[in-house]
């Protein structure tokens, strides 16, 4: 009995052990990663519905499905309280789709404020067109000045409107995504719809750009005081970062190795930030130090900005005994279109 009783028992045992199975992974979900999500969503588990909701918008799909995805994301952050993110989804919402709602009766009412405040901040580039130039411009009504025109608007769609001075009238319906640039060309009673990325410093792959500063530096050793420097710069730019040499013309020869990026904040505004190496040639000596610097870029088009910085410079190794300076930067940068 006492060999049978074991024997027995691993023979029902087996079975019981083969039939346990791992759970099926994500592609063995029926229906979508956003049906998935949905359901998690709805049973609470905050954490797995985002993993899901996560993988099935980095598998993309139609504007429709990506604007759901969002849109249930940023429930998610929000009962997270990571309300920082919950925004940025609700911005990825609304640039697959600028109309997207949430229904109060069925989420948090703040969401719904959350969502509204979103979309007032978000806006689209409207550049207006017209043969004959002249024309009156209306936006939903309201008087936008005459072509040519180019307007900063909200996102969603919007009536646009054109009078000429004979009486002709256009009108066209314009849909404007987050950082998107809808062009109107008119022709006196006819007209096409085009719509582009804008022509922001985040619309950037990689290329060549050139600057030319006029940069002061303070020190406040008595004996150097204050100095004048021209600087001719370039380099290369992908996306928000860029690698580039400076070489200082007036009052003394120098090189400045450099390595900045520009987080975009409003259309064609860039915060920088940027840190350099300062090489700079005595007669017999070279001074090696570091610099870093902080302020904003503006585009008004494409190729060519305009920038600003405050910052210090400190040189490491030099001739003489030399305390922080404090700099001023101020230039222009053009890139190739």
């Amino acid at each position: 009995m006492t060999v049978v009783v074991p024997l027995f028992l691993v023979l029902f045992a087996a079975p019981a052990k083969t039939a346990a199975r791992t759970p099926p992974p994500v592609e063995k979900f029926e229906g979508s990663r956003l049906e998935a999500g949905t359901k998690l969503f709805n049973q609470g588990d905050i954490e797995a519905a985002l993993t899901m909701l996560d993988a099935a918008a980095l598998e993309g799909g139609d504007a429709a499905t990506l604007e759901k995805v969002h849109l249930l994301r940023a429930q998610c952050f929000a009962a997270r309280q990571d309300f920082a993110r919950a925004e940025e989804a609700f911005a990825l919402a609304l640039d697959a789709n600028p109309e997207t709602t949430l229904d109060p009766a069925k989420v948090d009412p703040t969401l719904v404020k959350m969502l509204e405040a979103v979309r007032t901040r978000l806006t689209g580039t409207l550049q207006v067109n017209s043969t004959p130039a002249g024309a009156t411009l209306l936006l939903d009504g309201k008087s936008a000045g005459v072509t040519p025109q180019t307007l900063q608007v909200s996102v969603g769609k919007h009536k646009l409107e054109a009078r000429w001075g004979d009486g002709a009238l256009s009108q066209a319906d314009v849909q404007l995504r987050p950082r998107r640039e809808v062009r109107v060309e008119w022709v006196q009673g006819a007209g096409t719809v085009i719509e582009r990325p804008a022509e922001g410093p985040d619309a950037r792959k990689l290329g060549p750009y050139g600057d030319f500063r006029f940069a002061p530096e303070i020190s406040p050793v008595a004996a150097i005081g204050a100095t004048l420097p021209l600087e001719l710069g370039g380099g290369v730019e992908l996306s928000y970062f860029r690698l580039g040499l400076g070489v200082r013309l007036f009052p003394q020869f120098g090189l400045t190795p450099r390595f900045a990026f520009a987080i975009p904040v409003y259309d064609r505004l860039a915060v920088a930030l940027e840190v350099g190496v300062p090489v700079q040639f005595f007669s017999s000596a070279v001074a090696v130090g570091i610099a870093g610097g902080a302020g904003v870029e503006y585009y008004p088009v494409r190729w060519l900005g305009f920038t600003a910085l405050v910052g210090a410079r400190h040189y490491l190794i030099r001739p003489l005994n030399d305390a922080t300076a404090f700099t001023l930067s101020a230039g222009v940068r053009l890139r190739v279109p």
